[in-house]
């Protein structure tokens, strides 16, 4: 068993250089990480000048934190030694040149690994007009994380016997969407127990019947070997882009809308799916930085900059969060040590607010305050960007009785479950930045949100019951 916004200022490695903005000696593959120079603002939303950003690829090597994320049909790539400032780095790859080559129309979402010195880059390879299929796992190397060689010669299609291979199996229109008719989003990682790569990837069965957590194995990152699913689920869940990682003895698998599965072996079917996040978060993924699982995502567009907009594929990315499991096992969320220091300019603090009170407040805060119930089971609500008449805002609302969360606005809203003591004081961390809201509660329980109509206006706070008090209240923004 197998068990934010830059310009694309940086367009060759010689105009790095030249410009002083990274060292030569981070272009070897012997780079001193800490001697790269921050340049840019701190900020908390990357994104592309004139582009959205998709899917994020994270990965951790000797003090940087890289995201390569995707680029329109490519892959574009940023680095940060503190996850605030972000340089813009040449793109990591590009889309093949072939009509009827493996990755002619788009490169897709996949996952990098380290091993003896060499960056292994796994991606998926889309061209409907290839001869051997759609999608396919692709490979490109590197020693130094900037300059990247494909090799062609190790792609692997799905295997037509474990893996649904159109070409092999032949269409399964009439049992899956497109969306499933997948063998794409390659996760590679190290299974320490097993002494083995596995590699587990957004797959359906040969015969069309399910989808699943494809997995396979190496022994040396070149030849892959099928074996039956990490994961079995029904049509109705979306799988794909799966993070796997190892926590508290569980496989982890966070698939691309903010849910995930835990597993102990493979071949599992149907197993519970939780949420970590509820809102517009997208394709989150994660690194492990020697000290805390760090996540960041994307956060969408919604058409027209409205929030009465239809949900766009890609945007800005999310601001960076750890990712961690309670006692429970629950994967939950927090903001990173290094947003909060960014934090560092108060401009209102107050033991305690009366309900229903006007604060100012700037288009960039973050707000902390405690909602203590005392004993009733009220429902609060935290209005922020609330208009001078009081008329229009955006909400986030916690019902003690009833654990529901919600967020949302006039013409949208999210909600979730969560599992915190409705009988003790609930700590809220509020982030307002631009176009986008991501609050924390307890340090545990994470909302993410686009908001693009009101872009500034007050914070107060509201209760079915005049018990609840409001304290610790603090807004900062950055200095």
């Amino acid at each position: 068993m197998v068990t934010l916004h830059f310009r694309d200022l940086l367009y060759s490695t010689i105009f790095l250089v030249t410009c002083g903005i990274v060292s030569p000696h981070y272009l070897s593959a012997k780079t001193d990480q800490n001697k790269l120079t921050q340049t840019t603002k701190a900020m908390l939303h990357f994104r592309p000048e004139g582009m959205k950003a998709g899917d994020v690829i994270p990965f951790f090597w000797k003090g940087s934190y890289h995201l390569f994320y995707l680029k329109g049909p490519d892959w574009g790539h940023i680095v940060s030694q503190d996850l605030l400032h972000w340089q813009e780095l040449p793109k990591a790859l590009e889309k093949g040149d072939d009509p009827l080559g493996p990755d002619w129309e788009s490169i897709w979402t996949g996952s990098i690994v380290e091993h003896n010195g060499t960056f292994y880059l796994f991606y998926t390879g889309k061209n409907s007009s290839d001869p051997l299929g759609d999608q396919k796992v692709m490979q490109a190397r590197s020693t130094d994380l900037i300059h990247w060689k494909k090799h062609p010669e190790y792609t692997f299609y799905a295997d037509g016997k474990i893996y649904w291979n159109k070409t092999i199996n032949g269409a399964i229109d009439d049992k899956q969407i497109y969306h499933h008719q997948a063998f794409r989003d390659p996760h590679v990682i190290w299974n320490q127990e097993e002494k083995v790569w596995w590699l587990a990837l957004h797959s359906v069965a040969a015969d069309g019947s399910s989808p699943n957590v494809g997995l396979y194995t190496s022994s040396d990152l070149t030849h892959w070997t099928p074996h039956t699913p990490l994961i079995i689920y029904p049509n109705s869940v979306s799988g794909d882009c799966p993070d796997v990682f190892a926590l508290k003895g569980l496989w982890n698998v966070n698939c691309a809308d903010y849910h995930y599965m835990q597993v102990n072996t493979t071949g599992i079917h149907n197993p519970e799916i939780r949420p970590y996040d509820c809102g517009d978060l997208r394709v989150a993924k994660t690194m492990y930085d020697g000290r805390r699982r760090i996540l960041i995502g994307w956060i969408g567009d919604y058409k027209d900059s409205s929030d009465n907009g239809t949900y766009e594929w890609g945007g800005d990315l999310s601001m960076p969060r750890e990712l961690y499991a309670d006692n429970t096992g629950q994967l939950c969320q927090r903001p990173v040590k290094e947003v909060l220091k960014l934090f560092s300019e108060t401009t209102f603090q107050k033991r305690n607010v009366n309900l229903d009170t006007p604060i100012s407040a700037p288009q960039t805060c973050m707000l902390t305050a405690t909602l203590n119930p005392n004993g009733t089971q009220s429902t609060a609500t935290i209005r922020f960007r609330e208009s001078p008449d009081r008329n229009d805002s955006y909400h986030l609302t916690i019902d003690f009785n009833t654990r529901e969360i919600t967020i949302g606005s006039k013409y949208k809203s999210f909600n979730r479950t969560c599992d915190f003591d409705s009988q003790k004081p609930l700590q809220v961390q509020i982030f307002l930045d631009g176009s986008i809201v991501e609050c924390f509660i307890d340090g545990a329980y994470c909302f993410t949100m686009r908001i693009y109509d009101l872009t500034d206006g007050n914070i107060s706070f509201s209760s079915t019951s005049p018990e609840l008090t409001v304290e610790k209240v603090s807004i900062k923004t950055i200095r």
